[in-house]
């Protein structure tokens, strides 16, 4: 009986709208500009951008003439749609800038475009930074150990416990880099006062006790968020004096919140990430209206802490508002209903996610037409999900749908089409379309590699997908290798703890008992359920698929009790998750079914065999792999019956 494959989903993150100020001006003033940097702790101001095209919906395209980069235009309405900002030579820094719509706002609108060759070079620049502090960081922390061992304050096994725990620190998070490289290749410093100029230029060379230093010379942060929310409160009593108190409020949040997010940065850069999410969760606390900030709160504790449960409030915080405005607010709106749905498919709530995913379907179709990329992440979303619920051809028909607008609208490189063709691959293994699987699995590899790197979760997830195939193939000498390089990778840069890594340890322990070595696969199938029901519960589809395989490695070890305990464990599970009628509950069956019979009752083996064959009929096909060997396993027990009667 093939073991159920675990997949992850690809998150779609929420496009944050700008938020402006707004005023009751007629024209929107903006600069057409490159970024201000940082030198030696100086700023060199951004240069103007002249001859550059600013496109805005329902007027003609505005020319840039003006040497320091500066344009307007008349708003008639309280908000605009900027549809395109051209420059021969130049791309935009910010790729979500356009298009993109905006409230008229007395402040100016900066748009900062680079050259290609300079924005990869500042990328290159900032992970370069960001790299070596951390090698200083390692070496640092090594000589403070070495020290102690040196001077017998601590143990040989304290020294070497305290070595592995800080080069596990240290590799923890390969993708944090690599976001902290694009947010300071982006960062425009014309756009910051001096302070935080200092303090970004701090962060962006490593020289974190120094902005830890800056930060601090503004007093108790923890303390003054909390005085500002009593201000908050303050206000609401004192009616006759709101517009001023409003006005200290508004100025001093905005000073918090730029605290809140540089404390945010100086912990996420050194790869702590609770107490970087605890800042994130600061800022966004200072205004529970602010979309921005409860975004990056909740996209940061679902990716990097995997606490799905709070993200899930801030994500659902987002919907609100947006539902409060919706004809300004419908991207938020679409987006938070993608995210949403991704949050009920990772905690195994299928049918809820369906309901999200259709809900944006239907609201980006309508809003940005069929073929847009965020359309197409929506289709590709419910494609996985429906491969989740075990309809395959619906899975195949939205992943299908997906790539071909992947294909018409992105350059062939981009990780979103990585994804995609993962997502498909996953389809056709399913259907026991193995070499069509491998095709696509080795597709998304390669642009995977080559965007990301050797060692990236992403990269991980390929060869993990990659090496279940060859297990289906039984070419277990390769399936071996593949997985291995996978959780090699994925430990390296996840943790042991991670949702991710726990299919690693599934589909290795999998593979050691399809070859014999029972121990070995039951230690790897334990250390997948306890992550798991650390981070997603006890009450979770992946949770009961780690019950299914430990249960069955201790019914062929023979020890039958334990056997069933865990199978029934994992059917109850799947029942509540899943439904009574989900084909994910026949694998259960047949697990009891293959308990019974391995204990001699064919009777109770016979029962559960026929209810597993049953619902994988209902679910897979006649035809199915999976529905073929119940059938076989039923045949074989009804001959046992007969022999036992002759």
């Amino acid at each position: 009986m093939k073991q159920k494959n675990d997949i992850k989903k690809l998150l779609l993150l929420t496009a944050t709208m700008l938020m402006c100020v707004w005023a009751s001006a007629q024209t929107q003033q903006g600069y057409v500009k490159t970024k201000g940097r940082m030198v030696k702790g100086k700023l060199v101001p951004g240069q103007g951008l002249k001859g550059a095209t600013v496109s805005v919906q329902g007027r003609t395209s505005v020319l840039v003439n003006s040497d320091d980069g500066a344009f307007s235009f008349p708003v008639a309405e309280p908000q605009f749609r900027l549809d395109s900002v051209r420059k021969k030579g130049y791309q935009l820094v910010d790729m979500d800038a356009c298009p993109k719509t905006y409230k008229r706002s007395g402040n100016p609108l900066y748009i900062v475009m680079e050259t290609p060759e300079q924005q990869l070079q500042d990328k290159l620049n900032a992970e370069k930074k960001i790299r070596r502090n951390l090698q200083k960081q390692l070496q640092d922390k090594e000589d403070e150990i070495e020290a102690l061992k040196e001077e017998n304050k601590i143990t040989l096994e304290e020294y070497q416990k305290s070595l592995q725990q800080l080069y596990a620190e240290q590799e923890s998070n390969e993708q944090l880099i690599a976001d902290m490289a694009k947010r300071y290749s982006e960062l425009d410093y014309d756009q910051l006062d001096e302070f935080y100029r200092q303090v970004s230029y701090c962060i962006e060379n490593g020289e974190l006790v120094k902005a830890d230093s800056l930060l601090n010379t503004r007093g108790d942060l923890s303390k003054q968020v909390e005085e500002q929310l009593q201000k908050g409160q303050a206000i609401k009593a004192q009616e006759e004096q709101l517009g001023k108190a409003k006005a200290v409020h508004a100025a001093d949040q905005e000073e918090l919140a730029r605290r809140c997010y540089s404390f945010y940065e100086t912990f996420a850069a050194q790869h702590m990430n609770d107490t970087a999410a605890y800042y994130l969760e600061l800022r966004a606390a200072l205004d529970t209206t602010r979309i921005e900030w409860q975004n990056d709160a909740g996209t940061f504790i679902d990716d990097y802490l995997a606490d799905y449960d709070k993200a899930l409030s801030y994500y659902t915080r987002i919907l609100g508002i947006s539902m409060a405005q919706p004809e300004i607010n419908t991207m938020n709106l679409i987006s938070s209903l993608n995210n949403i749905g991704y949050i009920h498919a990772e905690l195994g709530d299928y049918a809820n996610a369906s309901q999200y995913y259709l809900q944006a379907k239907d609201m980006s179709e309508a809003a940005l037409g069929h073929l847009h990329p965020q359309t197409a992440n929506i289709y590709l979303n419910l494609g996985s999900n429906y491969s989740a619920m075990g309809d395959y051809d619906k899975a195949l028909d939205y992943t299908n749908n997906a790539i071909e607008i992947y294909e018409q609208t992105m350059d062939p490189s981009d990780p979103i089409l990585a994804s995609a063709y993962n997502n498909l691959g996953h389809c056709y293994s399913e259907k026991d379309e193995i070499e069509k699987a491998l095709e696509y699995y080795f597709k998304s590899l390669a642009i995977r590699v080559k965007a990301y790197g050797a060692k990236h979760p992403e990269v991980s997830l390929s060869y993990n997908n990659i090496g279940y195939c060859y297990l289906q193939l039984l070419d277990y000498t390769t399936g071996l290798n593949y997985l291995e390089k996978s959780l090699g990778i994925s430990e390296e840069v996840l943790g042991s703890s991670h949702p991710t890594t726990t299919y690693m340890y599934n589909n290795i322990g999998f593979l050691y008992t399809r070859i014999g070595e029972n121990e070995k696969g039951l230690e790897y199938y334990e250390k997948a359920l306890e992550a798991r029901k650390k981070v997603l519960g006890e009450n979770n589809d992946h949770t009961a698929v780690c019950y299914d395989n430990i249960g069955n490695v201790y019914t062929k070890m023979g020890e039958y009790d334990k056997a069933l305990e865990n199978n029934r464990k994992a059917l109850e599970i799947r029942k509540k998750t899943l439904g009574e009628d989900h084909p994910d509950l026949g694998y259960s069956y047949y697990n009891i079914g293959f308990a019974y019979a391995n204990q001699g009752k064919y009777m109770e083996a016979l029962e559960y065999y026929n209810m597993a064959y049953e619902l994988l009929k209902k679910g897979l096909g006649e035809e199915h792999s999976d529905t073929q060997y119940a059938k076989q396993s039923i045949e074989q027990i009804q001959q046992k019956l007969k022999e036992e009667k002759q």
